[in-house]
């Protein structure tokens, strides 16, 4: 994702500053405080007007497929959807088809530099919608880019016009979250069928702000929201590309008598949570509601150093909190913004809302599963005490603001927000000889920063009955070890260090079984070390070494997405160019080797949540904090002085 910086908030347009004041959360003595004051441009405040979703741009229809680092200027004002020369912004849904790469979208007003944020993070080959409310730039434009090849999509559901008074009709109005439809308690849709949706909303409200998911997902298909009644477009606000994936995107849709319909292409779940609407031509005239749109700029950034405003990230049930002050002209009733969850811990939501407040029941965000990067737009209610975020499962944050609506803040009900770290973890490692070394050598005191429960045999084969190794006995297979376990928490780790005496052609099935069984067992974490494959060691009955095909099923099992707990830690590529490591085989380590191996695993296990390194990378150099991933340093930097890092020892 790249990296950003976030502006919003007054009544009265004065090209206002936004001072964004990080706050400590209560219960966490490491999380400083600090203020950042950001400021970008802004339109004055105006009112929304809904249209019929309308598509602005498909570079698939138009062959123009954008290369990596490509920009695409899109025309919003003009005959196309006929948004009027004076709309100063605009209600966008932006979906990026297909990539090449994982990457993400960033949408900015034409003829402005390219901000430092993002609408929407994608993986290779996703279908990824978000919305938007931007601000226009040059000619009426938006421009976007795109950090991999990808098609892009733009729809418009309607735009903003300056207004110099109080007005009745355009104006929002935040409501507190809460859940309109769930097909899952009720009847799933039929496969190109609609839902209505009854918004609870004044019968001549023009529009809603609403949250549109679906779960457990049937396979590639899209949803498309419109007011009740009405010609369904060409136009979507919800993909999927696969199955059993849980996706969300936040839009506004326009109503007719408060009611919109929901069309799902492949008859999935649809879950609808509203978040507030847009009045109509018998509320009362008001400045309240009126949106200021702002070039894009960066709130947070969990990833940075704590007090940028940044770190700590989210932990497990955890909330921080954001002042937003120092406006000039005016008072803040609620932002627009993208919020992303990254790095994620495990399938899990973020839940946005106004601060020292109660949260509501519904989420703004969700990550189906473990190292996710997702984002979605929501329109957050603001306090007096700020903007607050509270999350389920621990998880990175980024939020982008691209404007907000005037009006007061809400006054605080609740208690600070509060942030505790997760304890610290439990591993259990089932190895096999490869691993076992650091049983043999002695170097277990090298699996450091974390409680151990080690099964290091030899011979231990996956599923099959084991072979019987250098302990004169045959191990219970990996298969065998899980269904003896209990009492397994979600935060433990599972290390799988096994299948060097396992038949390559079974690997793919012998996986699956794996997998199965460490979910029985309550394993919500599972890292499987990749195959060492410069090695002359032979699996019994074949010809030639297979572990480089192991390694692809593994990498290409993981990226399907099935196996959303399931983390490859490439141990293969870590080791090459290691000198002394291993014995004349390739495969089996010395007792430096050994050393390393132990090395490895605690730097991964610190580094799965951000806690600071066991042991520095060179003697005598500064622990560091956060631990890196040890596969992603760069080649460059070598691999730790191990004989000095653990000079007794050896």
């Amino acid at each position: 994702m790249n990296n950003p910086v976030t502006s919003a908030v007054p009544r009265r347009a004065v090209r206002p500053v936004l001072a964004v004041a990080l706050l400590a959360a209560s219960g966490l003595a490491t999380t400083p405080g600090g203020t950042s004051t950001v400021s970008a441009a802004t339109s004055d405040p105006a009112r929304f007007v809904p249209i019929a979703p309308c598509r602005l741009a498909d570079t698939r229809e138009t062959g123009t497929r954008l290369p990596a680092g490509a920009r695409l200027d899109v025309a919003v004002v003009g005959d196309r959807c006929d948004i009027p020369p004076g709309a100063t912004g605009a209600a966008l849904v932006v979906t990026a088809a297909r990539p090449a790469a994982a990457g993400f979208v960033t949408v900015w007003p034409t003829g402005t530099p390219q901000p430092t944020t993002s609408v929407l993070n994608y993986r290779r080959d996703e279908f990824v919608p978000a919305s938007q409310l931007v601000r226009l730039g040059t000619a009426g434009g938006v421009s976007l880019f795109t950090h991999a090849a990808s098609d892009l999509v733009v729809d418009v559901t309607g735009y903003f016009v300056p207004e110099d008074g109080a007005v009745e009709a355009g104006r929002f109005v935040p409501v507190a979250p809460r859940r309109l439809l769930d097909t899952r308690a009720t009847v799933r849709p039929a496969a190109g069928g609609a839902v209505r949706v009854d918004a609870g909303v004044p019968d001549d409200a023009i529009a809603v702000s609403v949250n549109i998911a679906t779960t457990q997902s049937s396979g590639p298909g899209f949803f498309t929201a419109y007011a009740a009644g009405g010609t369904r477009p060409t136009a979507s606000v919800l993909n999927t590309d696969g199955v059993r994936q849980t996706r969300a995107s936040a839009s506004i849709v326009p109503v007719t008598a408060g009611a919109f319909d929901v069309f799902t292409s492949a008859g999935d779940h649809v879950i609808v949570d509203i978040t507030g609407y847009v009045t109509g031509p018998s509320a009362p005239a008001s400045t309240d509601g009126l949106f200021v749109a702002t070039d894009p700029v960066r709130l947070v950034d969990t990833r940075q150093p704590a007090g940028a405003p940044g770190g700590p990230r989210l932990w497990d049930g955890g909330a921080r909190e954001f002042a937003v002050t120092g406006i000039t002209g005016g008072a803040v009733a609620a932002i627009a913004t993208t919020i992303t969850m990254t790095s994620t811990e495990d399938a899990g939501f973020v839940v946005a809302g106004a601060a020292r407040t109660t949260p509501s029941g519904t989420s703004s965000v969700n990550a189906d599963g473990g190292e996710r990067t997702v984002a979605n737009s929501a329109i957050v209610p603001v306090s007096t005490a700020g903007v607050a975020f509270t999350t389920l499962e621990s998880t990175h944050l980024v939020v982008d603001v691209t404007g907000w609506f005037t009006g007061d803040p809400v006054a605080t009900s609740a208690g600070p927000a509060v942030n505790t770290p997760n304890p610290d973890r439990r591993v259990f490692i089932i190895a096999d000889s490869t691993m076992a070394g650091m049983r043999w050598n002695g170097t277990l005191a090298g699996l450091q920063g974390f409680d151990v429960v080690h099964m290091l045999e030899s011979c231990r084969r996956l599923v099959i009955p084991s072979c019987r190794g250098r302990e004169g006995y045959r191990p219970p297979s990996v298969l065998e070890e899980l269904r003896d376990l209990s009492g397994v928490t979600k935060e433990d780790i599972l290390l799988i260090g096994a299948g060097y005496d396992d038949d390559a052609f079974r690997f793919s099935g012998d996986f699956d079984t794996i997998v199965g069984a460490a979910r029985q067992a309550g394993f919500h974490h599972i890292a499987w070390a990749s195959y060492v494959v410069s090695t002359r060691y032979l699996q019994p009955g074949a010809l030639t070494p297979n572990f480089a095909a192991m390694n692809d099923v593994l990498f290409t099992k993981v990226a399907s997405g099935r196996f959303p707990e399931v983390r490859i830690w490439d141990l293969n590529t870590y080791v090459t160019g290691t000198r002394g490591w291993f014995n004349s085989d390739g495969i089996h380590e010395t007792t430096l080797g050994s050393w390393g191996v132990a090395d490895w695993i605690s730097r991964h296990v610190r580094a799965f949540d951000d806690r600071p390194c066991a042991q520095p990378w060179t003697a005598g150099g500064i622990v560091p904090d956060p631990c890196p991933n040890p596969d992603l340093l760069p080649p460059a930097l070598g691999h730790p002085q191990i004989d000095r890092l653990y000079p007794v020892a050896l």
